[in-house]
């Protein structure tokens, strides 16, 4: 943990704020974010993020414990908000289900936008509904990996031996295991503690990956979540169910963020810190304080 500390405050001294409107050969070469990894801890409370947190990890990190959700507060309608950049409102999913029979998310998506530009995307989940937004075309891989075989550790590794053998530009992950627990035994119960407890392990595999394949300094991990919840349920607008943490590491500039984060700011924060323009359409913003380059 000393030798990641000394590193990151190393990487912390030699990286300075992103601008995403820089554009031209210079602004290419000076782009440090190659990779962007959005890890999704589905029910994830930032009150018990932040207890189970390591103060050398976070220390790496740039963060806020108060980062908001969309309503409905629920899995489909969150992660719908979280990859196409705009509200419930616009993207009109507000089912929390979902078949291959009813099509796919017909807005731009942060696979898309990365895909357009001629990148490679690729999505890892375990609840089978979140394949509504992996629109034939815009992701290289599409994979369900059913829960509780695949827990969050085991759905990591799957989705870590695709990112160190074919280096998408765009990762999404979707682990289940707190919402899982939160319906079974309550948000902030002990079971739902203990699950909660094993999220920096499974963040500390993410960077480690990127670490071994030389790109941490040029990566990006967002770790998020599409809601919170409250005794055995969620999807109201009580601040247990709504607040959700919102942390980046790799090539950031660590701290606490200021201002309001939106879910929807994922989408743009994580095209932006690519090097695209967010489509004219999005609500959501690149949260600048998370997003770094070499001077």
């Amino acid at each position: 943990m000393r030798r990641r500390a000394v590193a990151a405050a190393v990487l912390a001294a030699v990286l300075a704020v992103f601008t995403p409107a820089s554009t031209g050969a210079a602004a290419q070469d000076a782009q440090a974010v190659r990779y962007v990894v959005v890890l999704s801890f589905d029910g994830l409370r930032p009150d018990a993020l932040r207890t189970a947190m390591p103060a050398a990890l976070l220390r790496r990190a740039s963060f806020t414990w108060q980062a908001k959700t969309t309503l409905p507060s629920v899995t489909l309608p969150s992660h719908t908000s979280m990859l196409t950049g705009v509200p419930p409102s616009v993207h009109r999913m507000l089912a929390n289900s979902w078949r291959t029979s009813q099509g796919y998310v017909q807005l731009p998506t942060a696979f898309s936008v990365v895909t357009d530009a001629g990148g490679r995307a690729a999505m890892f989940v375990t609840k089978a509904k979140l394949l509504y937004l992996a629109r034939p075309g815009t992701v290289a891989r599409a994979e369900f990996l059913p829960y509780p075989r695949h827990d969050q550790a085991a759905a990591v590794r799957v989705a870590m031996h695709y990112l160190a053998t074919v280096q998408p530009h765009f990762l999404f992950i979707h682990v289940a295991d707190p919402d899982d627990v939160g319906h079974r035994d309550g948000w902030m119960s002990d079971a739902y503690l203990e699950v909660v407890r094993k999220t920096p392990e499974t963040i500390l595999v993410v960077l480690d990956t990127l670490e071994r394949i030389g790109a941490l300094d040029r990566g990006l991990v967002i770790v998020t979540s599409d809601h919170g919840g409250h005794g055995r349920a969620h999807g109201s607008d009580r601040p247990e169910d709504v607040t959700i943490p919102w942390l980046a590491f790799g090539a950031v500039a660590p701290g606490p963020i200021s201002g309001q984060v939106m879910t929807y700011d994922t989408a743009a924060t994580a095209v932006s810190a690519l090097g695209h323009a967010v489509p004219a359409g999005w609500h959501g913003r690149a949260v600048i304080q998370a997003v770094a380059t070499r001077r």
